[in-house]
């Protein structure tokens, strides 16, 4: 069996948090496609009803309504949770592949990229993106600027979890809540898009290494 060298190693490292992180955006844009598909203000609700009895009490159901919105429920909650997903694989693509340059930058030869976990498996993701140094690379600046992206997400992302935990939001106050709902809603594509161009940078980075 032939052993891969460290560089092909760390490529491969990446390369499978992106492939994860793709799984997770694709299972979460098919849970938002299903959702649609069970609008209650987009289907046709029959009026049919049945009488349900219980030992005590009979009541009127309508089991199309009811069944939609149970439906409608369990989608919403997937959706949720798959979104919840893919940005957490999506981050740790990105913080990933960033960690992975720059230690090839500082001379260090990981065969695999290290992330740490909490008890429950979940990645704990470094809260700031540090800047990378990629000199000559042609694509340095589309690097930063998906960086600055990201960090834009990120910090509305904590702007909008501070005003979640306040008991009490005033007017002016809810108007840059929901902004900062609607730019952070953006960070997980923003943490993928960044995983992509840093993932390409660091074939650079390895090929202009003196230890490739």
């Amino acid at each position: 069996m032939i052993r891969k060298s460290w560089s092909a190693s760390l490529e491969d490292s990446v390369y499978a948090l992106g492939a994860a992180a793709r799984e997770c955006q694709r299972a979460y844009q098919a849970a938002v496609l299903a959702k649609g598909h069970v609008d209650l203000d987009r289907v046709r609700l029959l009026d049919g009803s049945v009488a349900l009895r219980a030992p005590g009490f009979t009541s009127e159901h309508e089991p199309h309504l009811a069944a939609l919105s149970r439906i409608g429920d369990v989608q919403l909650k997937t959706q949720f949770e798959l979104k919840a997903l893919y940005e957490r694989t999506a981050r740790a693509y990105a913080h990933g592949a960033n960690w992975a340059i720059r230690q090839v930058q500082n001379g260090k030869s990981p065969a695999c990229v290290v992330i740490s976990v909490d008890g429950d498996g979940h990645y704990l993701i470094d809260e700031m993106m540090p800047a990378l140094q990629l000199g000559p690379y042609t694509e340095a600046a589309a690097v930063e600027a998906a960086r600055g992206k990201y960090e834009w997400c990120r910090a509305a992302a904590a702007t909008a979890e501070g005003f979640g935990r306040q008991t009490y939001i005033a007017d002016d106050e809810a108007s840059e809540m929901h902004q900062a709902l609607d730019i952070a809603a953006g960070l997980p594509d923003a943490a993928y898009a960044y995983g992509v161009l840093a993932e390409a940078a660091l074939r650079f980075t390895i090929t202009h290494s003196t230890r490739s």
